[in-house]
């Protein structure tokens, strides 16, 4: 049971963001290659704005990440798993949005 909460946080996001990710991929590759630049991209611009808010909040105590739930190796006062966190479900959301505009999209 220790081991399994150790890695809770990394479960979680293999589960529900890493998965849901490559499934769009296998699915959906042939539509999503045109947008390869701009999903491998997109979570430069989310790691620019989220790393020091997440970083400050961390300090002010405005919310905390527990050892028993995440590995315990930090970067820059955060835990590794909030850089995947960061990177992965930005790489899911412009997957999806690449997706939407495919189906959805007009051009101007």
């Amino acid at each position: 049971m220790g081991l399994v909460m150790a890695y809770a946080y990394i479960i979680w996001l293999s589960c529900f963001v890493a998965l849901p990710f490559v499934a769009l991929w296998l699915f959906f590759g042939h539509t999503l290659c045109r947008h390869t630049k701009t999903i491998a991209l997109a979570p430069l611009g989310a790691l620019v704005f989220s790393v020091p808010w997440d970083i400050i909040s961390v300090r002010e105590h405005i919310w905390d990440f527990r050892t028993p739930f995440i590995m315990g190796v930090w970067l820059f006062g955060l835990p590794v798993e909030e850089y995947l966190f960061i990177i992965l479900v930005t790489l899911l959301f412009a997957t999806i949005c690449a997706l939407l505009w495919k189906r959805f999209g007009h051009p101007l």
